[in-house]
């Protein structure tokens, strides 16, 4: 678990790369499938979407949440994407719902994540050829709206209706001089805090869930926590996570870092909030509290000896989980729950992410990407969805491999898959690992997905390039990293080395959205 600072920097440092491809909510899915059109395989049985998608008109029911420029005469036709994995076969529930009710299919040119992507967007948009629809990620606000790469949405759909209302206050938060270009599908904390609840019980600490639901778990309590487990052994660490904890947590004080309001952009990192919680991280660091970054979920509890990491929601809470079914274990259970709050503050911040997606300026086909991201919507607050979602989650039922592990009798072929042993030599068959949630972790994660609940905070310094990124994260010298993990220097002295380095990225976005204020 103590791993030196050069491999921990590599790890983070890998992190950071691989982040911004998969901003935008924890749930995306992996970037190497083949491009499709119109079909894809569901329990091996061919779906043919194009016969779907012949419907005459757009029912009324499913135009609830559009604006003026959108036809009801017209369907969503062909829509083309590009994406760094196939939607088609990543988002089936999307495409059928884009055939069925919009009268649409989709493909997906495949690119490379990270800069290539943006890079290839940016190509196709110069040069008249342009996609329907693309993936959010950090860098689109402002970056990618500051070039005019995306087309508002303003009248294309309407954020006051029943569909986008509860999102309203999100939508604002991406406002770039009066106009809103990215209607997100959801919403979803940025990080959560992952422990071992054996762990907590075997310590004797008390339970960071319970703390959770009487409106205490504050840093004070998440600090004591940690404090009474590095206490009992010099192997013990309290905490560490992924780079941009630092910028989560001077979030839960309801500071960004970089704030954007759509008509100016006001850089906070010498707001007394934000030096307020770097200092009282870093003296938890300096007081052997928290580790050195970056540790794999799938391996981060293991060893028994690190209590809390913070990490994102699905990715973290399935890995960890996973690697305890991969020892056997029956008695380590994992838990997801927000990270601490402030103490100090009047509400309950929250870092927030989102997953949804735009439509590039120069679209030939407008109404279909639209369509792409009214069916993100829809899905994404069905009550039958919901309902089905909840019901495979928390499911408890084994999964088996198909073919017995001692003879290899084929279970599903043979029309047994319900059974446990197989009836040719008596061996009992291999389980295969699924994620399992209990009803009260579902109710946090519904809980941490409420706008009602948590006053979610979109820190625009994500959005500002890798110049940035790289001054903020990664290693002991970055402002949000260094305090955080190493502590080798304040938080105030490396802000004051970097802060006109941060400035001098920051201003030419300033001088471009003023201009678009002007016009």
């Amino acid at each position: 678990m103590k791993t030196g600072k050069k491999a921990i920097s590599m790890l983070m440092s890998l992190y950071l790369v691989l982040l911004p491809a998969c901003s935008g909510g924890d749930e995306s899915p992996t970037d190497n499938a083949q491009t499709t059109a119109g079909t894809t395989e569901n329990l091996d049985n061919e779906v043919d979407y194009s016969s779907m998608a012949e419907i005459d008109k757009i029912e009324e029911a499913n135009i609830i949440g559009t604006g003026p420029n959108y036809d009801p005469s017209k369907t969503a036709g062909h829509v083309r994407a590009l994406c760094y994995y196939d939607l088609t076969e990543a988002q089936p529930e999307l495409v059928e719902i884009l055939a069925q009710r919009f009268g649409g299919t989709i493909e997906t040119e495949i690119t490379p994540s990270g800069g290539a992507y943006y890079d290839k967007l940016g190509q196709l948009v110069s040069t008249g050829n342009s996609p329907d629809i693309v993936r959010y990620d950090w860098v689109v606000y402002p970056d990618g709206i500051s070039k005019n790469m995306y087309t508002p949405l303003d009248d294309w759909l309407d954020m006051d209706s029943e569909l986008w209302v509860k999102e309203k206050n999100v939508i604002e938060s991406f406002n770039y001089a009066g106009k809103h270009y990215y209607y997100p599908s959801g919403v979803n904390p940025n990080f959560v805090m992952l422990y071992n609840q054996a762990t907590i019980d075997e310590a004797g600490l008390d339970s960071p869930l319970e703390l959770y639901k009487n409106n205490n778990w504050t840093w004070d309590t998440f600090k004591e926590l940690t404090r009474k487990w590095c206490d009992q052994s010099e192997e013990h660490i309290g905490f560490t996570g992924g780079s941009w904890t630092g910028m989560m947590l001077i979030n839960s004080t309801g500071v960004k870092t970089i704030d954007m309001t759509g008509t100016e952009i006001i850089n906070n990192l010498k707001n007394p909030d934000a030096e307020r919680t770097m200092s009282y991280f870093s003296d938890m660091k300096k007081n052997g509290l928290i580790g050195e970054g970056f540790v794999d979920p799938g391996a981060a509890f293991t060893d028994g000896n690190l209590l809390f990491l913070a990490m994102g929601l699905t990715w973290g809470y399935e890995s960890a989980q996973q690697s305890f079914f991969n020892i056997g274990s029956q008695t380590d259970k994992i838990v997801a729950i927000p990270l601490p709050r402030d103490p100090q503050s009047d509400k309950y911040y929250m870092a927030g992410d989102t997953f949804g997606f735009l439509v590039p300026a120069g679209s030939p086909n407008v109404q279909g990407g639209v369509s792409w991201i009214l069916s993100g919507r829809i899905f994404e607050t069905d009550p039958e969805t919901i309902a089905a979602d909840y019901t495979k989650k928390t499911d408890a039922t084994p999964k088996y491999y198909d073919k017995c592990p001692g003879c290899k009798y084929n279970f599903p072929e043979n029309n047994n898959a319900d059974l446990t042993v197989c009836p040719e030599c008596d061996t009992a068959r291999k389980p295969k690992f699924k994620p399992i949630y209990s009803d009260e972790q579902m109710q946090i994660i519904y809980d941490m997905k409420d706008v009602t609940k948590f006053d979610f905070v979109f820190d625009n310094i994500l959005g500002f390039g890798e110049t940035m990124n790289s001054i903020v994260t990664g290693n002991e010298e970055s402002i949000f990293d260094g305090p955080l993990y190493f502590a080798e220097s304040s938080f105030t002295s490396l802000l004051e080395s970097k802060y006109q380095s941060i400035e001098a990225i920051v201003q030419p976005y300033r001088d471009e959205l003023a201009k678009a204020v002007s016009q």
